[in-house]
């Protein structure tokens, strides 16, 4: 007997019917699978950017809050700049030797008690707006042509 008669004498076993449909099984779960594996991950990367977009819109909003407050400032300064310009432009003179006289009541230390002094510079709470004050007032002053 040859190697051929004898593959034609034995009986090949009988596939059933999930073997011989195998391949066709394992392709259409690969179909349906994919899609939703695609999908996850795209939910996933949404995700991600929307996370990113939400901190970049808190990020702005903390900046436009910074802006609008030196946006503030700047025409704080800038009124004060204007004020200033048109009171030299009606003639009157800038001063600075401005002097802040502040007048405290006098404090009644007991008898048993030793009044201190301390010699040195003072520091008076308010001077700015004092200096702020005096200068309105000069040009108050300038303005009724004293």
């Amino acid at each position: 007997m040859t190697a051929q008669e004898t593959r034609k004498n034995v009986n090949p076993r009988e596939r059933s019917k999930y073997e011989e449909n195998f391949p066709a099984i394992v392709l259409l779960l690969l179909i349906a699978i994919l899609p939703l594996i695609g999908v996850s991950a795209t939910r996933g990367r949404v995700s991600a950017i929307s996370l990113e977009i939400a901190k970049a819109n808190n990020t702005l909003r903390i900046e436009e809050e910074k802006l609008g407050q030196l946006n503030y400032q700047l025409k704080e300064i800038q009124s004060l700049q204007r004020i200033e310009k048109e009171a030299l432009a009606l003639g009157l003179v800038r001063n600075n030797k401005t002097e802040v006289v502040v007048l405290a009541p006098t404090v009644i230390a007991p008898a048993n008690e030793a009044i201190q002094t301390d010699a040195g510079p003072v520091e008076i709470q308010g001077a700015v707006t004092a200096n702020l004050f005096s200068r309105l007032l000069d040009f108050l002053y300038g303005l009724l042509g004293g």
